[in-house]
C-alpha cells in the first residue's frame, strides 16, 4: 500500500484499518473483523484523508498534465510527419493554446453553461 499524507499531523503514512469487533461464544471469535474505517497510525485521526477540494485540485492538475503531453505528443508528430513549417505551426498553436488555456476553458464552460451539472 502506497503511503499518503494525513490531513492532521502532516506524517507520510499508511492507514490503519479498524476492524468490526467479533463476538466471542466460549472464549471463540466468531464473525467480526470487517474493515469498517480507516485512521492515522500516529495521530489516530480518521480524518486522515485529502478534503474533496483538494482530490479535485489534484485532478485538474492531472488533466492540464496529460492535455499538456498530448499537445507535446502532436508537435513531435508534426515536426517529424510533415516537416519545419508545419511543426512550426503547430508549436505556435500548442504555445497560444497552453498560455490561453484558463481563457479557453472558460470560454467552454460559459458556451455549454446550459447542458452541464452545477457541480463542473
Amino acid at each position: 500500500m502506497s503511503k499518503v499524507e494525513c490531513q492532521c499531523c502532516k506524517k507520510m503514512m499508511v492507514p490503519k484499518v479498524v476492524t468490526s469487533a467479533p463476538f466471542y461464544i466460549s472464549g471463540v471469535p466468531v464473525g467480526g473483523r470487517a474493515p469498517e474505517s480507516s485512521v492515522c497510525p500516529f495521530c489516530l485521526s480518521p480524518k486522515w484523508m485529502l478534503t474533496e477540494h483538494q482530490a479535485l485540485a489534484a485532478g485538474k492538475a492531472n488533466a492540464e498534465f496529460y492535455g499538456i503531453m498530448l499537445l507535446a505528443l502532436v508537435n513531435i508528430v508534426a515536426f517529424v510527419r510533415f516537416g519545419e513549417l508545419a511543426g512550426g505551426i503547430a508549436l505556435a498553436v500548442s504555445v497560444a493554446i497552453v498560455l490561453m488555456r484558463a481563457r479557453l476553458m472558460r470560454a467552454l464552460r460559459r458556451r455549454m453553461g446550459r447542458k452541464t451539472s452545477k457541480f463542473t
